[in-house]
């Protein structure tokens, strides 16, 4: 009989215990989703249109300064090039436009791709190496 009486306030606990954890879940407060800060217009671009951009940011260099510019031109950041492209100008008008302020050298937006896919091939991949380095 004594038994019982144990087997039978371990329950009572064990259901209380359970009720009282219950309840204090449903008094939580639900988190509201978390939002990623405000993505800039490069995050925004297309694959492709990464690769265009990231091209034209690695091809810009320094102008070369003359005595009749009084105001040398500036190599645009990445944002700046993502920001164009996302307002609407064809990345042709963006190439153009960087050509004309002395940033970029290529004779063509072509090149410009070509050369920064060049880049990418001549890295060594993290997957195709093995720890010491070497060619798997």
């Amino acid at each position: 009989m004594r038994g019982k009486r144990l087997v039978r306030r371990l329950m009572v606990m064990s259901v209380v215990a359970i009720f009282a954890a219950s309840g204090v879940q449903a008094q939580t407060k639900a988190k509201t989703p978390v939002t990623p800060a405000s993505t800039n217009a490069f995050d925004k671009l297309s694959l492709g249109n990464q690769k265009v951009a990231s091209a034209l940011y690695q091809a810009q260099s320094a102008p070369a300064s003359t005595k009749r510019t009084t105001q040398a031109a500036r190599p645009l950041t990445l944002e700046e090039i993502a920001a164009k492209r996302r307002s609407g100008q064809e990345w042709g008008q963006i190439f153009r436009e960087l050509k004309a302020q002395g940033l970029v050298q290529e004779k063509s937006l072509g090149q410009v791709v070509a050369r920064y896919q060049q880049t990418l091939d001549a890295r060594p991949g993290l997957l195709a190496s093995d720890s010491s380095g070497g060619k798997i």
